[in-house]
């Protein structure tokens, strides 16, 4: 990937305008969501789908111990390591709640990190 200014990029873009005629856009530094496999995240929601049913819409989004949600991805990711696919209580695959488990850590650290209750190395 090159590392390029803004300015650069402007005058690129109007070089590239002037041969294709094609209407500039000035993406640099912005996500590129093209990137992710949407067909991939399907399985996350079914799995937040059967969240709603089993607890309720958005529930984890109040937050919990961030050891507690890590303990259910390792569950899940263990199962799918010894070859089970589904989870027979939900029906989902198991690494679509290993997905799911692991965008609610994201979510927890970022909006609600006093649930952070990982030991640290000064704690042992």
């Amino acid at each position: 990937m090159e590392n390029k200014t803004i300015k650069e990029e402007i005058v690129n873009g109007v070089d590239e305008f002037q041969k294709t005629e094609q209407a500039l856009r000035y993406n640099m530094g912005k996500l590129e969501w093209s990137l992710v496999d949407f067909d991939s995240l399907e399985g996350l929601v079914k799995v937040l789908e059967y969240g709603c049913h089993k607890y309720a819409r958005n529930n984890w989004k109040k937050g919990m111990p961030v050891t507690k949600v890590s303990e259910s991805l390792m569950r899940h990711l263990f199962a799918f390591l010894r070859g089970e696919d589904v989870d027979p209580e939900s029906g989902c695959r198991h690494i679509s709640h290993v997905m799911c488990n692991a965008m609610f850590i994201e979510y927890i650290m970022r909006e609600k990190p006093h649930y952070d209750d990982r030991e640290t190395t000064s704690e042992l």
